[in-house]
């Protein structure tokens, strides 16, 4: 057998993205493959263990596995922007500890989720006043809600379809996000921007349609995240993404 050379590809010839995923969201990787098409990066994920269920309880127990599902990403990578998918899992386990667990297994120079994205996301756009549209029950949703208020955002605005299982979530049709965050934005015409919350809702290519029909910013969580991991290493998503994309 002949013995030929190879030539190696430098560490940093592209941009690594890394993303950690629930076990029951069925949603995420595909809405960032679409954000990010054609762009120069890599994308890694990981499922994390999960239960159907979403509560408080079903929330906060995914900090146990974080650390598990990091050291699954190949040894050698070090990530440009990792992402934690999961919005009301950052409420009840907190960025600080998600950026702390992710960077204890696998260096990475920046860590986000959805809700630090969020809100990220509403300066950027000048929203103060924001209409919410979440899957969850009231009391998911509304500890979300409260969040954003203490962060001096104004949720004028709400509806949520009130359901439990994720598994449902996930099959909710962008055709339902998308009419009902119309109908929600349209009752309640004094919002700057209607927010999408949940990586498992498939909403990111109604997005564009919910800005045209009512003129307001249109926003996501997956879309929020995707948004603000591609700016800290400098990419723009583009404008048919959305008004945040631009």
């Amino acid at each position: 057998m002949d013995k030929i050379n190879y030539e190696l590809l430098a560490r940093d010839y592209t941009k690594y993205l890394g993303l950690i995923v629930l076990q029951s969201d069925v949603t995420i990787e595909d809405e960032f493959r679409y954000y990010f098409h054609q762009q120069p990066v890599s994308l890694m994920v990981n499922r994390i263990p999960f239960e159907n269920e979403v509560t408080a309880e079903t929330l906060k127990q995914m900090e146990g596995h974080i650390g598990k599902t990091m050291s699954l990403f190949p040894i050698e990578v070090e990530f440009d922007s990792m992402g934690y998918g999961c919005t009301s899992g950052s409420l009840h386990i907190g960025g600080e500890k998600i950026s702390a667990l992710i960077a204890a297994e696998r260096p990475t120079k920046f860590v986000s989720n959805p809700l630090q994205s969020a809100l990220v996301a509403f300066n950027a756009v000048g929203a103060n006043n924001v209409a919410y549209l979440g899957p969850y029950s009231e009391q998911v949703c509304g500890e979300m809600m409260d969040h954003f208020t203490e962060a001096g955002i104004n949720v004028s605005a709400s509806a949520s379809y009130d359901e439990k299982e994720d598994r449902f979530v996930g099959r909710i049709s962008p055709e339902s996000i998308q009419r009902d965050a119309i109908e929600l934005v349209k009752r309640n015409p004094q919002v700057d921007a209607v927010f999408v919350s949940c990586t498992n809702m498939k909403c990111a290519q109604v997005i564009p349609e919910i800005e045209k029909q009512t003129g307001k910013v249109a926003l996501s969580s997956n879309q929020v995240l995707a948004w603000h991991m591609a700016k800290k290493i400098g990419l723009t998503l583009g404008a048919d993404k959305g008004r945040l994309c631009e």
